[in-house]
């Protein structure tokens, strides 16, 4: 298997949901209460699912849908939750995109409606970055991997809950969310391996029964006009990277390149990069993206080849820097001093290589072939997470949920025996493709943006 499996859950209904049961003051307090360095190992985390705490949370599901995602409706055809409930009482892994941190609220939405228990495997910075919400996810069948590291608590704990069939998995396997609403990742063939590892255990006990793996695929829809919005998003960005005097009136689309513009600008400016006059701003972008890619290569020390995907690339160095940052040196004090140092040092790179992650929407081409309000605010979302250090959330949306055909993993189970790694690839490219195909086939409600605009 692949050790660079990594699922990244945002959870943050938890903030709301602290504040109702635990009281506001204690609430915002906990909340508040970040974990940004770690002063010992970080330690598995197991799923303890509470029925009672599940059962609250399912009861105001629909309202933390619409205060925080801002998701007013969540459309699910019936054929599609009739394909769902005929699996009741098997094992079953669901695999959807994962476009941002919504995901995790629609498949919890799921798991109220089917009346099922899910479990989910989640990245471990969730648990770390605040103690409340990894305590209260634990509570709800979420449990950790480490990403970029031969996890084998978490492979274990996978292995086990597919092997008893006590509930569902979910598993992102895309791994990392680069923010745009209609795009799929490659898929991580590790996602797969965690079914054959099951087979292996039930083989010892006799027993192989059908473990079905389901691709899920979600988008959003904006439900009213969002012009109003996109001018508010661009006249923030505006005031904070372009000077008052290139204000100019223009569309929306030329206001949103004159902000990537400055922005793009602004990094160039800090890594020390002169592109070419007659360079495009395309070229320019993906300039950056390689170069800040192959300068933390260099600094970790590895070397990804250049021919592979960038997202690939970027997948890779998140990988390796989790890895550093969780490996537990065993020297003597000394050693282990120098060895955090280093662990601090490399910390820093993840802010680099995110922001390469954050760049990757930020292409000339993304709006401007299909000019919509989702893809508009895809864009403006990730470059205010990048000038403000937040990304925001608009609304009211519609989130639009299709369920693929079902995939037996026993059906692939002897050809596993015999030829692995092809295996793998065969059961993870078919899970993409179906996932890539039903994101083809959504007919979006709204209509574009008039270029004019």
């Amino acid at each position: 298997m692949s050790s660079g499996l990594s699922i990244s859950l945002g959870w943050p209904l938890i903030h709301l949901l602290a504040m109702v049961l635990g009281g506001t003051l204690c609430g915002v307090l906990l909340s508040r209460h970040l974990v940004s360095r770690r002063s010992k190992p970080f330690t598995f985390r197991p799923p303890k699912n509470n029925r009672l705490f599940i059962w609250v949370v399912k009861r105001v599901a629909g309202i933390m849908l619409r205060r925080v995602p801002k998701i007013v409706e969540v459309d699910v055809k019936e054929e599609d939750l009739r394909r769902l409930r005929e699996l009741k009482n098997h094992r079953v892994v669901l695999t959807p995109n994962h476009s941002g941190e919504k995901e995790p609220y629609i498949l919890f939405y799921l798991s109220k409606i089917l009346r099922e228990e899910f479990y989910y495997l989640t990245a471990k910075e969730v648990f770390e970055r605040n103690i409340l919400e990894g305590w209260l996810i634990q509570r709800l069948g979420a449990y950790s991997i480490i990403r970029g590291a031969v996890d084998r608590h978490s492979f274990r704990m996978t292995r086990q809950l597919l092997g008893e069939g006590k509930g569902w998995l979910v598993i992102f396997p895309e791994g990392t969310a680069c923010g745009q609403n209609d795009t799929v990742m490659p898929f991580h063939q590790g996602t797969a391996q965690f079914a054959f590892w099951a087979y292996e255990d039930l083989a010892k006990e006799g027993e192989l029964p059908p473990i079905y793996f389901v691709p899920i695929a979600i988008i959003y829809v904006y439900l009213r006009d969002m012009h109003r919005e996109i001018d508010r998003s661009l006249r923030r960005l505006e005031r904070e990277v372009l000077p008052a005097s290139s204000l100019q009136p223009s569309n929306l689309y030329h206001r949103l390149r004159s902000v990537g513009e400055a922005v793009l600008s602004a990094n160039e400016k800090e890594h020390n990069v002169r592109p070419r006059k007659e360079a495009s701003l395309e070229e320019r972008i993906q300039h950056m993206k390689e170069l800040i890619v192959s300068r933390v290569a260099s600094a970790l020390g590895i070397s990804p080849p250049a021919d592979r995907p960038l997202l690939d690339r970027i997948r890779e160095l998140l990988n390796a820097i989790d890895q550093l940052v969780y490996h537990e040196h065993e020297g003597r004090d000394y050693e282990r001093r120098l060895h955090q140092i280093h662990q601090q040092e490399v910390r820093g790179f993840f802010d680099d290589v995110s922001r390469v992650l954050r760049f990757v929407a930020l292409h000339d081409g993304y709006v401007r072939e299909t000019l919509t309000a989702e893809r508009f605010l895809d864009v403006l979302a990730l470059l205010e997470h990048e000038v403000f250090g937040r990304r925001r959330n608009w609304g009211p949306k519609k989130a639009l949920v299709k369920v693929g055909e079902p995939l037996n993993l026993i059906q692939y189970y002897q050809r596993y025996k015999n030829d692995k790694r092809g295996t793998l690839q065969e059961v993870t490219a078919a899970l993409e493709s179906s996932v890539r195909q039903m994101l083809n086939e959504f007919s979006f409600p709204t209509k574009p943006i008039g270029p004019g605009l």
